[in-house]
């Protein structure tokens, strides 16, 4: 008897998707993309409208051998790839390898992998969207002109292995130069002035905050002697409370995750990598083996998009007040919209499919990754569902002649949604709340502390994702990949948690820098994704965007094979630098274990620096030989 073919990308998937539809269907999964650009040319004829020369990947074979079999034999074909472009794309791929017109094949996509969305799907089913696809090619294409045409630059000058793309080296950008911001940094001295109190018996400590109504945030005191002239003249006079405000502050509750804040809350506070995030979020939302079936956990991983299913919402609700009390639920529903102008409303954000598959009923059915990533989203997302929180902010200004000291505390009257999701609350000592106006009070001594300003702080994965985010650069699937590649050409290290741009990270910056500025320029890199999200929207033709990005990159392209040498590149990571041991140039090298820098007087002198780091991240000193 004949199946119908249900065609997906992975075997976990296949097989939740069988559990569901039963043994009606035949469910094939292609492994992942299945047809891409050739790995050892180019593959894309610019003079003929950029069209690109597609090949089976190596070791795919006899997947589509057998795929081109099955659809041979099925009365039905269905596409059931990823609902984002990379899926879009892999779908048709597989169309034009089995030979079949795009309306002789369905298009199935749902958010999450549980009975009434795959069903609903199917019984919904859609073309493919060349839209999507063209997006994706234009995607891709793009990134494979500006790594197959910068990359060889890099290599013949510096060392094979080197790679410049298009998005990647944004992020590297952002990275060099929050490490010279660090560099160049001059810290200075300033001090503040605090003071000790007794109140029913308990010491408290009030910070001076202005000096004749002027904040001294703005206008810090650094000189010393005028900080001991300020103390000597506050222990003449008596601290007398001024005021005392206190405000009802109603915190609204957080959004549901989406890919972004996802990696950036799973960072910050799993510790996990953001390829790490990504790759424990597909196999929740695959599905896991939970009593004999495979069950989908989480909708799909991969959106912008904070907006929930009302049926999502309303069985969330039901279970806040069954479980925590009326007290917890909103007046009216949390909705939550994307700040983004290109953010697809129609997906949703990343929530649990069934709110009351709770953390603790699946936890031995989840490995310990899996079951602190799950319980990271179920909280997140019941936690935007619930109420604010109401906090009372106490704040008392106390005058001492011309000088302002102030306390402040919170204190949490209702947690709301802080119960499933604490927030850091600056909280208060509860004395506060004993303190009046027009009280006297108990000054036990003045101090002084020496503070010192401080430099910009490296970035982490999970701030590098939200600068990179803000900016519009990258979308939802790109950012852990982005990240990868940094670590995987030896461009940048994680020291604890920072990112720090090794040598080579930073020779690359400065060639791009100068002679390909455009491509590293946030605001260009930004319009390029929104050109990118105009052709899925149908709004852009794929072919003028590539035309218009091309025809300013050859330019620059042109004039850096022109201008680069030997002599450029000294310039660029060398500068005036001299050799230490005898004072002659210094001078890129290219040796047989890579690029180096070395003495021009060899072999007179054979004073050498390597550039690029050992493969444990450690950095090398100079040698001497």
């Amino acid at each position: 008897m004949e199946k119908e073919l249900i065609i997906v990308e992975s075997p976990t998937k296949a097989k939740t998707i069988s559990g569901i539809l039963g043994n009606k269907y035949l469910v094939f999964p292609t492994m992942g993309h299945i047809r891409d650009l050739p790995e050892n040319e180019f593959g894309i004829n610019i003079d003929n409208n950029f069209s690109p020369k597609y090949v089976i990947i190596p070791g795919k074979k006899k997947i589509v051998e057998k795929l081109k079999k099955l659809a041979k034999n099925s009365t039905n074909i269905y596409l059931a790839t990823d609902e984002d472009r990379e899926g879009e794309a892999i779908a048709w791929h597989v169309i034009c390898l089995i030979n079949k017109k795009i309306e002789e094949a369905k298009r199935v996509t749902f958010h999450e992998i549980v009975p009434e969305a795959v069903k609903e799907a199917f019984l919904n089913p859609r073309q493919i969207s060349l839209a999507l696809v063209n997006a994706q090619q234009a995607r891709r294409i793009l990134d494979r002109i500006v790594g197959y045409k910068i990359s060889p630059i890099l290599g013949k000058h510096l060392e094979l292995g080197l790679s410049a793309g298009r998005v990647q080296s944004v992020a590297l950008k952002l990275i060099v130069e929050r490490e010279k911001e660090i560099e160049s940094f001059i810290p200075e001295v300033y001090f503040i002035i605090r003071c000790e109190v007794e109140k029913n018996q308990e010491k408290i400590i009030f910070n001076l905050t202005k000096i004749r109504e002027i904040s001294i945030e703005k206008e810090k005191i650094k000189d010393q002697q005028k900080v001991n002239e300020i103390i000597e003249k506050l222990k003449q006079e008596k601290l007398i409370v001024i005021e005392k405000e206190e405000k009802i502050k109603k915190l609204s509750s957080v959004p549901p995750f989406i890919t972004s804040t996802l990696q950036q809350e799973a960072i910050n506070i799993l510790n996990f990598s953001s390829t790490k995030t990504m790759f424990i979020a597909q196999q929740l939302y695959e599905g896991i083996e939970i009593e004999g079936k495979n069950i989908g956990l989480i909708t799909y991983m991969r959106t912008d998009s904070p907006s929930i299913a009302k049926s999502a919402q309303i069985q969330a609700l039901k279970f806040i007040k069954e479980t925590f009390g009326e007290n917890y639920l909103p007046e009216k529903p949390n909705i939550y919209y994307s700040k983004s102008k290109v953010s697809q409303e129609a997906h949703e954000a990343i929530r649990p499919t069934s709110v009351y598959r709770t953390p603790e009923k699946i936890k031995n059915y989840l490995n310990q990754d899996q079951f602190k990533l799950y319980e990271l989203i179920w909280r997140r997302f019941l936690a935007s569902q619930m109420t604010q929180a109401i906090i009372k902010n106490i704040k008392v200004s106390a005058l001492n002649d011309i000088y302002t000291f102030e306390i402040e505390g919170n204190f949490i009257i209702f947690d709301g949604f802080l119960k499933l999701w604490p927030l850091k609350i600056e909280k208060g000592n509860p004395i506060i709340e004993k303190f009046e106006k027009g009280e006297e009070l108990n000054v036990l001594k003045y101090f002084k502390e020496k503070k010192q300003t401080q430099p910009p702080s490296r970035y982490t994965e999970s701030s590098l994702i939200k600068r990179l985010e803000k900016h519009g650069i990258g979308r939802p699937s790109t950012y852990a990949p982005i990240i990868s590649t940094l670590y995987a050409r030896r461009y940048v290290k994680k020291e604890k948690k920072f990112l720090v741009p090794l040598r080579m990270g930073r020779i690359v910056y400065e060639i791009l820098n100068k002679f390909f500025p455009e491509i590293i320029e946030i605001n260009f890199t930004a319009k390029m994704e929104e050109d990118l999200d105009r052709i899925a929207n149908g709004e852009k033709n794929w072919i003028d965007v590539l035309k218009e990005f091309y025809n300013s990159f050859k330019l620059s392209l042109e004039k850096a094979n022109q201008v680069i040498n030997r002599d450029v590149l000294n310039k660029i990571i060398i500068g005036d630098k001299k050799c230490p041991l005898c004072n002659k140039e210094l001078t890129i090298i290219k040796g047989k274990y890579g690029v180096f820098i070395g003495c021009s007087n060899y072999p007179n002198c054979k004073y050498n620096e390597r550039i690029k780091e050992n493969v444990n991240n450690s950095s090398n000193r100079s040698k001497k030989g």
